[in-house]
């Protein structure tokens, strides 16, 4: 279904995927004046909030080392 891996944690288009023939200089130009100029940097600020939520928050990795190391 999705191949960056935003989309595949999300489980919904977050980012513009442009595979193969999509990926030339009209859809790049596209996609980036939706981001710069548009709603969709505001959207993609919030997917990625609720991305970091979804991960574990701030701080997940050190979570993540000390319950490794506690139970090593």
């Amino acid at each position: 279904k999705y191949i960056s891996l935003v989309n595949l944690i999300m489980d919904k288009e977050v980012v513009k995927e442009l595979i193969q023939a999509d990926l030339n200089y009209k859809n790049i130009k596209k996609e980036l004046t939706k981001i710069l100029d548009g709603n969709d940097r505001a959207k993609q600020l919030k997917a990625y909030n609720l991305l970091e939520e979804k991960l574990g928050g701030k701080g997940a990795s050190e979570k993540a080392a000390s319950l490794i190391a506690e139970n090593a």
